[in-house]
């Protein structure tokens, strides 16, 4: 249970208000209690299996089965890799298990390609299995990639209900100042590098960026001290939604993402978006942000500067940002798709 956006939403669809009210939910995880446990509904069975290597799988698995067994579970949902094959392994055949993709399956290069490759054939190239995709695009990129035969859905992450207290920003640009929030697990496919590269071309500018997330940050920092940037290492905060409000502007790097939690966050914040111009945030985000390209810092650079001068309606931006996640990424309306889809696979 780690501070990753698969995470986040998994906790916040079982805190109070939502799941629960419909099912009666056990959440097990792996291994790694942590601060997200805290947003769980009380009733909301929590199991930690304590996994401790490769040759504590057997046992692990062995425990898996034995808790939807005995529990009397109707449906299994799991998420990210390996959990996916694991539940596989112990799931009994005559319970349902479905499981979420959260990354465009072709652009995974974090995940460990010895998991990926038992995965794909121990488990996803079997014709009854079922797959939840976080959009179009990364359904059509699943099935393309492994030439899927089994069952998919598309349901859309959501954003929790308290991001959306706040009215759209009104950025009053001079060119004098603009600050910029991002955030995400600090690792390689989130790309903050790209964005401390960006700044080294806005020294003369009174533009800042702070980043928050869960990670190393040493090695930010270096790079940071070295090249006199006006960037700072935030580090993780329970709080975004109060955060926020303190921002111009949410900037959202990634490599490749599927759909980008943080980022529609920001707009349900009412922040206006930049994004880096990849095909999955382009088919999810639409019209909703302002792209700009991930080979060309300084090119970058220079759209961060009209938007500070006000050469960019980031006003408008952040009010058309806002009505899309009003209208796309409420908790109510996934909490509905999900239990139609679980009603669909019983």
């Amino acid at each position: 249970m780690t501070l990753g956006g698969a995470e986040v939403l998994l906790a916040n669809s079982l805190s109070k208000g939502g799941l629960n009210e419909f099912t009666d939910n056990w959440l097990v995880f792996l291994q790694g209690r942590s601060t997200l446990l805290d947003r769980i509904e009380r009733s909301v069975k929590l199991i930690d299996l304590g996994y401790k290597g490769i040759f504590d799988l057997p046992r692990m698995l062995f425990e898996l089965r034995k808790i939807i067994k005995e529990n009397r579970i109707d449906i299994v949902h799991s998420h990210l890799n390996p959990a996916g094959l694991y539940v596989d392994l112990s799931c009994p055949k005559s319970v349902p298990h479905v499981h979420t993709l959260h990354a465009p399956y072709s652009m995974d290069t974090e995940s460990d390609k010895k998991m990926l490759f038992l995965e794909k054939y121990l488990y996803l190239k079997n014709k009854n299995t079922k797959v939840i995709c976080l959009t179009e695009f990364t359904r059509a990129d699943f099935i393309k990639a492994i030439n899927f035969t089994g069952q998919t859905f598309v349901l859309n992450n959501f954003v929790a209900d308290n991001y959306f207290s706040a009215n759209p920003k009104t950025y009053h640009a001079s060119g004098n100042s603009l600050k910029i929030a991002a955030g995400g697990t600090l690792k390689e496919l989130k790309n903050f590098e790209y964005l401390l590269q960006t700044f080294t071309y806005l020294k003369d500018y009174n533009i800042t960026l702070d980043i928050y997330g869960e990670g190393d940050v040493s090695k930010y920092q270096t790079f940071i001290s070295a090249n006199g940037i006006s960037v700072n290492m935030k580090g993780c905060r329970m709080d975004m939604e109060n955060v926020l409000k303190n921002y111009d502007v949410f900037a959202v790097p990634s490599k490749f993402e599927s759909f980008s939690l943080a980022g529609f966050e920001a707009m349900a914040a009412g922040l206006p978006l930049i994004v880096s111009d990849i095909a999955p945030l382009k088919s999810i985000i639409k019209d909703n942000a302002i792209y700009f390209p991930l080979n060309n810092a300084q090119a970058t650079a220079q759209i961060i500067k009209d938007i500070c001068k006000g050469k960019s309606n980031v006003n408008e931006l952040a009010k058309k940002g806002h009505e899309y996640a009003l209208a796309t990424v409420k908790r109510e309306a996934y909490i509905k798709s999900l239990l139609n889809i679980y009603n669909q696979i019983l």
